[in-house]
């Protein structure tokens, strides 16, 4: 049977057309086309002898959640790939971090464990080192930083949604588990074009069946890396930012980590979602707050 936490999902792919577009009638196009095109769900496979209704209801859901993203990345195309700063990666290495500790990598005794650690926590020190100092934004660090970004979403997209379709009980009153498991498809939803994007700008750097690293690849490769440095801004976030950025996070990851509130990649996407709010909520009182009695 369809799984009800499907609506959830579809209204956080909703819920994120709505935010990059104002335009009703424009999401209600993606919607119906989504809709159109997923019925090839139920066109039979290829040696499907013995034909199952039931099983392709199943998968329609999934044609038509998978479309309706593709349709939404292609429409809002130059929207989702989002102006990173050095306030983002900051926050997404202090992500990391957590998440490591969390999940128990540092119990890990496999020496392949440490060297991946060891290499992630190289990024986050390049990361902590450009948001808390001045130091120059060349076309390089923006290139290595902006990839970093993607690998770390990459990976609590793959997280994400592997922990919520193997949700169990986190806590012992099933109304709060529900509203809890809503909330984890919701944020899936809201997420999962940033997701796609970020193995859309990954992809060219796997090696290529054919020709690895050919020079059509190379082009393809170089194409991303523009496309890297040109989504990286060259300003500098105010320290004090860089700061709030530490304590914000830091604060929610060690009250979960210490007391269990929510599971993690919940904690984290949270805070992604939380912490820009924050700063703007920040920014209007200082704007009030400042603002010239006349």
């Amino acid at each position: 049977m369809v799984s009800i936490m499907i609506i959830p999902l579809v209204l956080g792919i909703v819920f994120e057309n709505r935010r990059l577009s104002s335009n009703w009638k424009r999401i209600a196009l993606i919607i119906s086309s989504a809709l159109l095109l997923s019925t090839f769900a139920f066109i039979p496979s290829k040696g499907e002898d013995d034909y199952s209704f039931e099983h392709h209801i199943e998968m329609w859901p999934y044609f038509f959640i998978f479309i309706f993203v593709i349709i939404s990345m292609a429409y809002h195309e130059k929207k989702i790939i989002p102006q990173l700063t050095e306030g983002i990666t900051l926050l997404q290495s202090i992500s990391i971090i957590y998440w490591i500790m969390d999940i128990g990598f540092l119990d890990k005794t496999s020496t392949l464990t440490y060297i991946l650690i060891v290499i992630g926590l190289f990024f986050c020190i390049v990361s902590f080192i450009h948001a808390f100092t001045y130091l120059n934004l060349t076309r390089s660090s923006r290139l290595f930083l902006s990839i970093w970004s993607s690998l770390i979403m990459i990976l609590f997209g793959i997280d994400h949604i592997y922990r919520v379709y193997k949700f169990t009980y986190f806590i012992d009153y099933k109304m709060l588990n529900d509203a809890l498991n809503i909330l984890q498809y919701f944020l899936l939803g809201v997420s999962l074009m940033y997701i796609f994007q970020n193995f859309y700008m990954l992809f060219p750097y796997l090696p290529d069946k054919y020709r690895p690293y050919g020079k059509d690849q190379m082009k393809d490769i170089r194409d991303t890396n523009k496309m890297h440095i040109k989504r990286y801004s060259r300003e500098q976030i105010k320290k004090t930012d860089s700061f709030l950025a530490l304590i914000f996070s830091g604060g929610i990851y060690y009250a979960n980590y210490s007391y269990h509130i929510m599971p993690r990649h919940t904690a984290i996407w949270l805070v992604f979602w939380i912490f820009p709010t924050f700063l703007w909520i920040k920014a209007v009182i200082f704007t009030k707050t400042l603002k010239p009695i006349n």
